[in-house]
């Protein structure tokens, strides 16, 4: 080599290498250096521009230039991945969009070329074009336009808007990333060139190398969730939550919210700069707002004649959108929900446009309120992007001109975190505003703060258990009260406060009685009650209450009326010790601490109604506060008067409505039916007359005042109710008398009988009703007038005072020693209910407790203690009200939040024929929630109240998915006891310290939004709603309807119960598989070769050729999965005798399938580990040119083949561990084996490989799939062979591929009848338990079971000891294979003999004789846990038990293995493959008349004997005479089927038992143990010897 080439190579290699630096001479854009800035562009009229990018960023800016901001610019950014170009020539803004996913990390290279009006954008090779409009298409001036920015904007624009054509642009997310090679013409008449870096410092190239390590490795400063960024400078901190800023996110980010009294609002106005508006396809609006006024502006945007305008009105949000010549308007009102509470709540709209056709858009628009009230809709029209121009945030100058307005106000309250989002850019208005951005313009003085909230603002108690608890009244020498309330009930407890030293104990209380305000004060000297109305106040209106005390002076004002008074005795100080209860005690308050002077307090009614601006001492009090930190449910905030209930007639069963506040006030009292609204079967007990209730209320219960309500009948005298004291003669007394009901009182030295009704002994059901109220006595029975009177003049103090030790119902006795007292009437004998007194239903609570039952210890630990002796009387029948169903397991409706703060009030009764669902669920704050689901079957109720998961379940034996109502009622009768009870089962718990269940948002009712289910608290194990019935339920105060009054809806729920739409015998067709879903059923088709809603359209059909077509799918790389089951068929015409149809391959392994042909015949060939195993079947041949359908299941190792109606036949491999999983299934190659070689020629349709439909993706065009060769869509039916398709099965059936036991084959029922589904059975030892709602099916005589039945897996479990009962104690399901509707027969009186109907194949039977009848320990079926994903076995014997034996048979084929004998296949060497063989029962649909259904039975009974005779003869002497050798069926180890197993049988958690054929070599039969092959297919060089198998779960189905 010269010198001269030497120095050539030189050169050239130099220049290579300058090359490639250049080139690979990349600036990186981050936080650090967030933009780049380059010379002008002289695009001019024509020009480019080249660059290329790299990523992992979806968003950011990548390129902007103007004309210096009058109308031209050029803006390239990402959005979602893709790039998009926005740019104006001065004709209107153009959008251009090309490619996706760029946010790859790798290289793309970007090309803008216009020509005149012309602009063109291309990525990678992929180009997009449009014109501009207009007359001028220059591109502004070069001497004013402006540089190029690259990956952002400088700061510096921040200030100067007006100089920016596109003025949104600041706003856009900074491009981080990798930029290189920027190439356009920077002057006029200069070529394109490779542009540098104006400000180089302020950025780094990436080929500096980092040799200082990451910065944020060795000190990671961020603080409050704030991302480390490491730099050449050191770590920098990023502040993802809003909430905080500073170097290191170390300070409170002051609040993005603010304060609008009317006169003030944000907007800005893009059109008075000059600017273009924000475009997008998609935006989002979130604030927050908080507001009392029910009207006002919230936002606003828009475009010429497009807007959007948000508002509340009338306590709802408004939202009216125009869009093109479409408009739409929505309005957010929950039921009893309104958001002009003054409390925070969370909006959220979301806008998306999708283009239709080039003429036609379509918009999406939802809104959400506090993520739960939704609202969403559509808008078509003539657009193709959203724009906003203009913006108003909280008013604007002339709110009414605005478009779409629907409110006239500005808004009134707070807003926060205002946010405007358009793809890419995001704007929080509020937080501009207060920074001085150039974009928004203030009006008004606005105050960027949310003002105090008022100590004004007004709560609702909605329930007398509601109530609040503050600090005590600091009164000791003097103080003030005020407050306002307003209700239209004229009782109830309104402030409460007692010092801790009873029963002497200082004492401050204002009460409602009888519409008129008591004040009660005692200052440990003696106590004063001032009436301190002179009106009643129970009239709807705000009345005004004031307290003045000093020493032992006080004045009471009530709306301007004055009362004073002065307490008795010498103390002048109040010394209240615990704390200051607001709305009433509630009903954890113990009544034996309560004052007898407190009347409303002694009769458990709390202050139902509204109360404002309650000030303590000169302190106002922030009721609204208090209720959010504790009973949020029941003590709502604001006050709002609602329409009237009793209109609507919400009270049942003829119960009288009267209007509550906000609440209709139903009387059940003259009902047998209990409940918020009488709906619910009171609990009615019985008393023989030796039985009682008796309940023990403590030493020290003292009243003024009592109140009784009792129901009973009887036909004969008997004491109703009695009090009775250990230190006292004094009494109530309630009997039936000489017909009517009397009631004695007796305080000291004085007495009083009261005597009401007539004839009440008259064994109907009659009310009484007593109250005293110190001396005053009422009684009422019945709808009679009250008969009054009094003791004597009226005494307040100790001498109207009435202590209580016990209370005796239907007789006295004595609560420790069970002694009958002396008492002068007898024990009550009849029926009695609803037992209220001083507002505690002891009847009820009993039923709640289980008291009385035999299994339970009677006592609560409370203020009771209870002990009764009688019996509860179960209820005729459920009273089924406001029923919905619930269409799907993926619904839900939600209703105001549950008041369970201290007690839990939920009844329901609910029907359905799911094994799971969750029924209803709450959350609450931190970790407090409750849950009520249903779970295999039965119910859990969870629940945690701080201190741990609580699951309570039933104990029902059986599973209550059976289409049947159950009850379901969960209490808190006490503080620490819940109790679950279902039907008859009651459950109980008792809990902690923690008492109150802090629950928050709202009552999910049969389920939650799908992506709340993976955060649900652990304890809650569903994971799907529920889908059925629920009806009667009934909550604190109500029984919501969860149609009209649910404040979230679903449109898949209707009124009523709609029963189950049933599967039936020809809902499916074509071998379809029925699959039971709730109200409908559904058809799988996967393994039939059709499509379509039942099965019958025909699939997608493709001709392969006679030149070598293919069609391969390739699973994408996220979806290569391990499959330990498999399902694949196809339908398929041919006539070509050797091809391969179909191959699937694992990408990493030499696992594989192969379906092929083989002389005529079908095979399948499998190898997941273990070698080859191949399956085939020679009932048929399939290259006939007729319509086949062929099936096959894998389940592990054992598999399953089945062509047309033809045998089923089954493999399982033999000899050590077999493999089971088939690695990375990657390939499904279509139409020819490995590398093109057998190739098919005819045509294939609806194939499906575990749930992958090639044919249909490959029509579709789906990039998976590719097709190459003499491959084509076939438009023409398939020629099918319609008589083949349409005969009866003659040789097997196909039994159901579904993982759920609501599933049945639709190819006929036989003409079965179909009854309600039996009470489903448990199988032992199972990991889970499944049921199957399997109709009875009737049985003829001359149908018989086998004693083999007896022990089998499908026997009940016995819940507690979990073993397994005899079959002969319950009833047993035999799979029905024309009609998997499996029928119930009860096992104990079939007869032990069977027969076997005939078929169209000729069997030769031969027995061995066991030594016994009898099952050995060996035979018994034993199913544990790692049985259950183990596949049913068949077996075809035909069997007779002759002198008590069990003979074993080899089963001879005749005329369908005669024809195959000799015949081998030699692919496989010669190996035999397993065929065996399952023979389904015949039947017939005729209905013929019960006399001749008798006459043919009796007809068939004499001819079953005969033929038996016959055929017992005709055994004996064949094995007398010919003394042919026997051979034993080899039984394989059955197992219980996997999820997938659709060919190998019915999922009724039992085995089936199974028999390898065997036969004599050259004689009749031949033989057809498989043996395994080598991977290469070659046979081994000697058979493996048979492996011994162990009878070991076998169970035998006979037909």
């Amino acid at each position: 080599m010269s010198l001269d080439d030497v120095a050539t190579m030189r050169y050239v290699l130099f220049c290579l290498l300058s090359l490639s630096f250049n080139r690979n001479l990349a600036f990186v854009l981050d936080k650090q250096n967030p933009y780049s800035q380059f010379r002008k562009w002289n695009a001019g009229l024509n020009g480019t521009l080249e660059l290329e990018f790299k990523t992992d960023q979806p968003n950011g800016l990548l390129l902007y230039t103007d004309d210096g901001g009058t109308y031209d610019f050029f803006e390239l950014k990402l959005v979602n991945g893709a790039l998009r170009l926005r740019y104006n020539l001065g004709g209107g803004a153009q959008i251009i969009t090309v490619g996706n996913n760029l946010n790859d990390g790798h290289w793309h290279k970007i090309q803008v070329a216009r020509r005149d009006e012309h602009t063109s954008l291309t990525v990678d090779e992929a180009t997009q074009s449009k014109t501009s409009r207009g007359k001028e298409f220059a591109f502004g001036k070069f001497n004013t336009n402006s540089d190029v920015f690259v990956g952002g904007i400088p700061p510096s624009y921040n200030v100067k808007l007006t100089t920016l054509a596109l003025p949104s642009v600041i706003f856009e997310p900074k491009f981080r990333g990798s930029v290189r090679n920027l190439v356009y013409s920077d002057g006029p008449g200069h070529p394109p060139r490779r542009q540098e870096l104006r400000h180089s410092r302020d950025l780094k190239s990436s080929r500096t190398s980092n040799t200082s390590g990451d910065a944020c490795e060795r000190r990671d400063p961020c603080q409050h969730g704030g991302v480390c960024i490491s730099t050449d400078d050191g770590p920098i901190c990023e502040c993802r939550d809003g909430d905080y800023e500073g170097e290191y996110c170390e300070r409170d980010k002051a609040p993005s919210e603010a304060t609008f009294r009317g006169a003030e609002f944000l907007s800005y106005d893009l059109t008075q700069t000059g600017g273009e508006p924000i475009v997008s396809t998609q935006d989002a609006i979130s604030l927050y707002f908080k507001t009392r006024q029910p009207n006002g502006l919230l936002f606003y945007t828009g475009h010429e004649a497009d807007y959007l305008n948000l508002a509340v009105r009338d306590g709802g949000v408004s939202l009216t959108m125009g869009l093109g010549n479409g408009k739409q308007e929505m309005h957010i009102k929950p039921s009893k929900i309104r958001f002009d509470d003054h409390q925070w709540h969370k909006l959220t709209v979301h806008r998306r446009v999708q283009e239709i056709t080039p003429l036609t858009s379509f918009c999406r628009v939802s809104a959400v309120v506090d993520d739960v009230y939704l609202e969403h809709s559509h808008v078509a029209g003539s657009f193709t992007m959203l724009a906003s121009s203009r913006a108003h945030v909280g008013g604007s100058l002339n709110a009414r001109a605005l478009p779409g307005a629907r409110v006239h106000n500005n808004f009134i309250g707070c807003l926060k975190k205002v946010e405007f989002s358009a793809d890419t850019l995001r704007l929080n208005l509020i937080d501009l505003a207060r920074t001085g951005s150039k974009l928004i313009t203030v009006t008004g003085r606005l105050e960027y703060a949310c003002t105090a909230i008022d100590s004004g603002d007004p709560v609702t108690f909605t329930t007398r258990d509601a109530h609040l608890i503050l600090p005590k009244w600091e009164a000791v020498k003097s103080g003030t009260i005020s407050f306002k309330f307003r209700t239209n009930e004229p009782n109830g407890l309104i402030v409460f406060n007692m010092g801790a030293k009873p029963p002497r104990a200082d004492l401050f209380a204002v009460e409602m009685l009888n519409g008129y305000v008591y004040v009660h004060v005692d200052l440990g000297s003696g106590g004063v009650r001032v009436r301190a109305s002179r009106r009643r106040v129970d009239d709807s209106h705000w009345h005004d209450f004031t307290m003045r005390r000093s020493g032992r002076d006080g004045r009471v004002t009530v709306d301007g009326a004055n009362a004073e008074f002065k307490t008795p005795g010498e103390s002048n100080q109040l010394e209240l010790d615990g704390p200051l209860f607001v709305g009433g005690l509630g009903s954890e308050y113990s009544a034996s601490r309560t004052p007898p002077a407190v009347w409303t307090a002694a009769l458990r009614q709390g202050f139902v109604g509204c109360l404002r601006d309650l000030v303590l001492s000169g302190k106002p009090q922030d009721l609204s506060a208090y209720a959010r930190q504790q009973d949020s449910a029941a003590v709502r905030p604001a006050c709002h008067v609602n329409p009237k209930f009793c209109v609507n007639s919400p009270c049942q069963n003829g119960a009288e409505c009267a209007e509550g506040w906000n609440r209709p006030l139903c009387d059940c009292s003259t009902t047998n039916y209990g409940g918020p609204t009488c709906g619910r079967e009171s609990p009615t007990i019985f008393l023989n007359g030796s039985q009682h209730l008796t309940a023990s209320l403590g030493p020290e219960h003292i009243t003024q005042t009592e109140e009784l309500m009792l129901r009973f009948r009887t036909n004969r005298a008997g004491l109703l109710v009695r009090t009775a004291s250990e230190h006292s003669a004094d009494r109530i007394e309630v009997a039936v008398a000489a017909g009517r009901v009397r009631a004695s009182v007796r305080l000291g030295d004085r007495e009083k009988n009261l005597l009401a009704g007539t004839n009440v002994a008259d064994d109907n059901w009659h009310t009484v009703r007593f109250s005293r109220r110190a001396s005053n006595l009422k009684l009422q029975v019945d709808g009679a007038m009250p008969v009054r009177g009094m003791l004597s003049e009226t005494i307040l103090g100790k001498a109207s005072t009435l202590e209580i030790s016990t209370l005796h119902l239907g007789g006295l006795y004595h609560p420790e020693e069970e002694i009958q007292m002396t008492s002068t009437l007898p024990n009550f004998v009849g029926y009695m209910q609803k037992f209220v007194f001083n507002g505690i239903r002891y009847i009820d609570l009993s039923k709640t407790l289980g008291i009385g039952s035999d299994d339970e210890t009677n006592h609560i630990y409370d203020t009771s203690n209870i002990i009764f002796t009688g019996k509860f009387m179960k209820a005729d029948a459920l009273n089924i009200y406001k029923s919905v169903t619930f269409k799907s397991k993926h619904t839900y409706v939600g209703l105001p939040l549950l008041k369970a703060y201290g007690s839990t009030y939920l009844d329901f009764y609910f029907r359905t024929t799911e094994m799971d669902g969750l029924l209803f669920y709450n959350g609450g704050k931190k970790q407090d929630f409750i849950a009520v689901e249903l779970v295999n079957g039965h119910v859990h109720c969870v629940f945690n109240l701080g201190d741990g998961v609580v699951t309570m379940k039933d104990k029902l034996k059986n599973f209550l998915n059976d289409n049947r109502w159950h009850s379901v009622s969960i209490r808190r009768p006490t503080p620490k006891i819940h109790t679950l009870q279902v039907d008859e089962d009651l459950e109980m718990h008792t809990t902690g310290s923690n008492l109150m269940l802090d629950l928050d948002s709202i009552l999910f009712v049969a389920g939650v939004p799908r992506d709340m289910y993976s955060s649900l608290p652990v304890g809650v194990i569903s994971r799907q709603g529920f889908e059925g019935c629920i009806s009667s339920l009934d909550l604190p105060g109500e029984s919501p309807s969860l149609t009209d009054d649910a404040i979230v809806q679903s449109s898949s729920i209707a009124s009523g119960c709609e029963g189950p739409t049933k599967c039936t015998h020809n809902a499916c067709s074509n071998k379809g598989v029925c699959v039971q879903q709730w109200n409908t059923y559904v058809c799988d088709c996967d393994l039939t070769s059709f499509t379509g809603p039942t099965c019958y359209d025909e699939s997608i059909a493709y001709e392969f050729g006679p030149g070598r077509g293919i069609i391969t799918y390739t699973y994408p790389t996220s979806s290569v999965v391990d499959t330990e089951t498999d399902k694949v068929a196809l339908g398929f015409v041919t006539s070509k005798a050797d091809a391969v149809l179909l191959r699937i391959e694992s990408s990493n392994t030499q696992d594989y399938m192969q379906m092929e042909i083989i002389r005529g015949n079908l095979f399948m060939v499998y190898n997941v580990g273990g070698g080859d195993h191949p399956l085939g079947d020679e009932a048929a041949r399939v290259d006939d040119g007729a319509y086949h359908v062929a099936r096959f299941t894998r389940n592990g190792s054992r598999s399953a083949l089945q062509l047309d109606n033809y045998a089923v036949n089954i493999r399982q491999p033999q000899g050590g561990q077999p493999s089971t999983i088939f690695n990375s299934m990657s390939t499904i190659t279509v139409g020819g084996g490995a590398g093109g070689s057998r190739t098919f020629s005819g045509v294939m349709a609806g194939l499906v490989v575990n749930s992958v439909r090639v044919l249909d993706l490959a029509a579709s065009g789906d990039p998976t799939v590719s097709v190459r060769g003499d491959a084509r869509r076939a438009h023409t039916p398939l020629d099918r062979d319609i008589n083949r398709m349409q005969q009866g099965d003659t040789s097997g059936k196909l039994m159901k591929p579904c993982d759920d036991e609501d599933c049945i084959e639709g190819s006929g029922s036989n003409g079965e009848e179909i009854t309600e589904p039996e009470h489903p059975m448990t199988t032992s030892g199972a990991s889970s338990t499944h049921s199957m709602t399997s109709p009875t099916v009737s049985i003829t005589p001359t149908e018989h079971i086998d004693k083999s039945l007896e022990g089998s897996t499908d026997a009940a479990t016995d819940t507690t000891g979990g073993s397994t009962k005899s079959s002969t104690d319950t009833q047993t399901t035999l799979p029905d294979h024309d009609n998997m509707h499996a029928g119930t027969v009860d096992s104990a009186s079939t007869p032990e003999r069977r027969t076997t109907p005939t078929d169209d194949h000729t069997h030769t039977h031969h027995y061995t004789p066991t030594q016994t009848g009898r099952h050995t320990p060996e035979d018994m079926t034993h199913t544990t846990e790692e049985d259950t994903n183990h596949i049913p076995e068949y077996e075809d014997r035909r069997e007779n038990e002759i002198e008590g034996r069990t003979p074993t048979y080899e089963i001879g084929i005749g005329s369908e293995l005669e024809r195959s004998r000799g015949r081998g296949h030699q692919d496989y060497n010669g190996y035999d493959i397993t065929t065996k063989w399952y023979q389904p029962k015949t039947t017939d649909n005729r209905v013929v008349p019960p006399e001749s259904e008798f006459f043919a039975t009796i007809v068939g009974i004499v001819a079953s004997v005969l033929i038996a005779i016959i055929l017992i003869v005709i055994i004996v002497l064949k094995y007398i005479v010919f003394k042919l050798p026997s051979y034993k069926v080899t039984e394989d180890k059955s197992y219980q089927q996997g999820a997938s197993a659709a060919l190998l049988g019915n999922q009724a958690h039992s085995s089936y038992q199974s028999g390898a054929s065997s036969g004599m070599t050259g004689g009749a039969v031949r033989n057809l143990q498989p043996l395994p092959l080598n991977r290469n297919g070659t046979a081994p060089t000697a058979p493996l010897p048979t492996q011994p198998v162990k009878r070991d779960g076998i169970k035998e189905w006979y037909v």
